[in-house]
């Protein structure tokens, strides 16, 4: 009984010091493959699809242009625009000035630009489109 529970101890040790078998480590973000973390990667012309998890169904369409280091998005003759960068794989983003109309924000609007603040996270989806997400907020693009 002794030597079964020593053995038993001794086997757990031995594992407990083995070197790292290379599987992913860390967060569930870290080993997510659809993460973007490039500009190159996220670049491109997009219509907006969802805002925060429901459609957009708006009499007109809301566009988005990704450059290098700006976000642009134009919804009917409201703009708004972000520069943003990337600190390893967390999104970063920034409110930048756009001309822009003056009228009342639509709630659909209104729900686009705080989904665009509060996202730290670009991926692709299993669909091929793009969703910005952070702090339980979304924005889903798929491309023009």
């Amino acid at each position: 009984m002794i030597r079964t529970a020593l053995f038993c101890l001794s086997t757990i040790a031995v594992a407990a010091c083995q070197p790292n078998d290379g599987a992913p480590q860390g967060t569930p973000e870290e080993a997510d493959s659809s993460i973007i973390a490039s500009s190159d990667a996220l670049a491109g012309e997009y219509r907006v699809a969802g805002i925060d998890g429901e459609d957009v169904n708006l009499p007109h369409s809301i566009t988005a242009s990704i450059a290098a280091n700006r976000i642009e998005f134009q919804s009917d003759c409201i703009r708004f625009a972000w520069s943003y960068r990337f600190e390893d794989r967390l999104l970063i983003t920034e409110q930048a000035p756009v001309a822009s109309c003056r009228r009342a924000l639509l709630p659909e609007e209104r729900a686009l630009s705080e989904a665009v603040e509060a996202a730290d996270i670009a991926r692709r989806t299993p669909a091929n489109g793009i969703e910005l997400s952070g702090s339980g907020r979304s924005v889903l693009l798929f491309g023009q």
